[in-house]
């Protein structure tokens, strides 16, 4: 994720919603960048989340993941199980994202836990300041804003190190601002808009600047709809 804010460049990824190994290796194949892993609503659990990992290190996917609350356990257990992206939902407050932040990266910038995790976290590295260095530059993070208070505070948000990139939860941020199951109305979109340019300003991109995604389910549903509708005019 930061080479690809770095180089300006976009990279193409999936959002996974259930534990399947399987899904990941076979979508590898169309030369993808990431795997986006559901750990807020999917349903994960952290052998699962570890085990998505693992294959998707094995065929050169990063794998990123949206944790359930923004918490030192929560964001450090996922860390551990190899994540290399943390998405933070319901950010409303730069203490929001500072504890976020505090929680994603090692000293200097943060304080996370320094603990077990995965074996080749701390096996075999006899430097470990470097080693929580390369830790530190090889994690981004995502603050995700889903109400009117997240808005407000968008500016100070922004400005903090550590924050790589945004994104908007926009069925919530409808809600927050009045206009519940409708994303699209033009309040929200004006709100999203505003806040999309505050971001940029600040340098921080905002997902869809450089991530091209499909949910597991619209790529599910599509794929199997065309294949069958061929079929049936065969």
């Amino acid at each position: 994720m930061k080479q690809a804010i770095a180089d300006r460049t976009t990279v193409r990824g999936f959002h996974l919603t259930f534990p399947s190994p399987v899904v990941i290796e076979v979508a590898a194949s169309l030369d993808l960048g990431f795997v986006y892993l559901d750990g807020e609503h999917g349903a994960f659990e952290l052998r699962d989340i570890e085990a998505c990992c693992v294959m998707a290190e094995r065929h050169g996917l990063t794998p990123i993941a949206r944790v359930a609350e923004n918490t030192v356990s929560a964001i450090t257990r996922f860390l551990d199980r190899g994540v290399r992206g943390i998405v933070v939902p319901h950010v409303e407050t730069v203490e929001d994202a500072r504890r976020a932040i505090e929680a994603t990266y090692f000293a200097p910038l943060g304080q996370r836990s320094f603990g077990g995790g995965r074996p080749h976290d701390h096996i075999n590295a006899p430097d470990l300041p470097r080693h929580l260095q390369d830790a530190n530059e090889g994690v981004s993070l995502c603050l995700m804003i889903e109400s009117a208070a997240g808005l407000e505070a968008m500016a100070e948000i922004v400005a903090l190190e550590g924050v790589d990139y945004v994104s908007f939860g926009m069925m919530d941020l409808s809600q927050s601002l009045g206009h519940a199951g409708n994303p699209g109305h033009p309040a929200v979109r004006e709100a999203l808009r505003k806040a999309s340019e505050t971001a940029r300003a600040a340098g921080k991109p905002v997902r869809e600047d450089f991530m091209a995604f499909a949910w597991i389910h619209d790529a599910i549903l599509t794929g199997l709809g065309q294949i069958l509708d061929e079929r049936g005019k065969a």
